[in-house]
């Protein structure tokens, strides 16, 4: 029963933030232009492995079309959005669950970190399957740092989900080396299995990114746009669970930059403490968490114009490589306060998070997507003649999808 209502809570407080992906759903992004026209048009399991522009394998995201494809066209946003919702809580539910008993055996400090995680703002990874995979990096960051794993059921899990992820976006190039790395710390026998596993799909990653390269687009590196990044988009909107510019710092006003490097500067002491005092599992999942925010930097894509640095520091974009830190810097946080000398120190600690928290959470809502009246869209699909092309409209990032009508 105990864990029935986690997940009751944990997918209520998913559902809660955009419940029109459940009771009108639509495509958002990739789910529709890619997933969904390439295996309509190819077939769900040929399109299995068909690379995107950005250079990689995106096989999680693929394996929605898959599901969806008994369910008929008309169900298909609805199934691509439930899978974007598993993938969105599963992280929380493992981190609940009866693996990390050892490594925090109060179940407290886990159901507040598993609320962060669900409750941190981000409308571009909420509810769908297209960036769900940032979702499944996470999960797959805990099944490095989890204890080993005692039964098979387990270790199919955790190889499940190393696979998984591997194969999907550019996260091997980044759990291979952190991988190695833990295996070098705690040196653990099933951290080897994890270690090969990263190694094969990292070589898969690299095979297809030699055939299909990433397109890179104008950087516009800076010291200031990095500033600003870091200052506003990982510690404050951590802190208090704002989306970019919504609530504490608003780039372009007075003194912003300023401000961002203030802000830079009271953090560095706090990460310092912990490079230092921390147990080596939360040092590991925020030098994951850094690794996605280096490599979102290094080869970002935003926008097909402009610079990807000053748009990422000025506007609602890009927040997938940002919220891994954002989650990490808050565990960061609380940590840090338990470690605090005296029981009322923790408290005030505690307290004054908790009120910068809930501040943002009361400041924002999700605007609804745009209702293109899939329903319709969806007979006008299957009632076409073969051959005929249909321009369907997706909500943001997507553009248009282009199904061809095969039988």
């Amino acid at each position: 029963m105990a864990i029935a209502g986690v997940v009751v809570a944990a997918c209520a407080i998913v559902i809660s933030r955009r419940p029109d992906a459940f009771t009108n759903p639509q495509f958002f992004a990739e789910d529709g232009s890619m997933w969904f026209s390439d295996a309509y048009n190819h077939g769900p399991l040929a399109a299995l492995d068909l690379a995107t522009t950005g250079g990689y394998l995106q096989t999680a995201s693929r394996l929605g079309a898959v599901l969806a494809a008994p369910f008929g066209v008309a169900n298909a946003p609805l199934v691509f959005n439930i899978c974007g919702l598993l993938l969105q809580i599963a992280p929380a539910l493992f981190l609940l669950s009866r693996r990390f008993d050892a490594l925090v055996p109060s179940i407290w400090p886990r159901l507040a970190l598993s609320g962060v995680y669900l409750l941190m703002p981000s409308a571009e990874l909420n509810v769908n399957n297209t960036f769900s995979q940032f979702h499944l990096a996470i999960l797959a960051a805990l099944v490095i740092i989890a204890p080993e794993p005692r039964s098979w059921g387990w270790r199919a899990f955790d190889l499940l989900v190393a696979a998984l992820c591997g194969l999907t976006g550019p996260f091997a190039y980044v759990l291979f080396p952190i991988s190695v790395l833990w295996l070098i710390i705690r040196r653990r026998r099933f951290t080897v299995a994890l270690c090969v596993v990263f190694a094969v799909t990292l070589g898969l990653q690299l095979y297809i990114g030699s055939l299909h390269p990433r397109p890179h687009y104008p950087l516009g590196a800076s010291l200031s746009s990095g500033l600003l990044i870091i200052g506003d988009r990982v510690i404050l909107a951590g802190v208090f669970a704002q989306e970019i510019y919504t609530h504490v710092l608003h780039s372009g006003e007075q003194h912003s930059l300023l401000l961002a490097a203030a802000v830079c500067l009271l953090a560095l002491p706090v990460v310092a403490f912990a490079l230092l005092k921390a147990p080596a599992e939360l040092w590991v999942f925020g030098l994951i968490a850094g690794g996605l925010i280096v490599a979102g930097l290094a080869s970002p894509f935003v926008s097909a114009s402009g610079s990807q640095w000053q748009l990422m520091a000025t506007a609602d974009v890009g927040d997938r490589y940002f919220f891994m830190a954002q989650v990490a810097w808050v565990a960061v946080l609380f940590w840090a306060v338990l470690q605090l000398p005296r029981v009322w120190m923790r408290r005030v600690g505690l307290t004054i998070g908790t009120v910068a928290f809930a501040s943002g959470l009361a400041a924002w809502q999700y605007p609804p997507f745009v209702n293109y009246d899939w329903p319709a869209e969806a007979h006008a699909i299957t009632s076409a003649a073969p051959g005929t092309r249909e321009v369907l409209p997706i909500n943001p990032g997507g553009g248009w999808a282009v199904v061809v009508t095969v039988k």
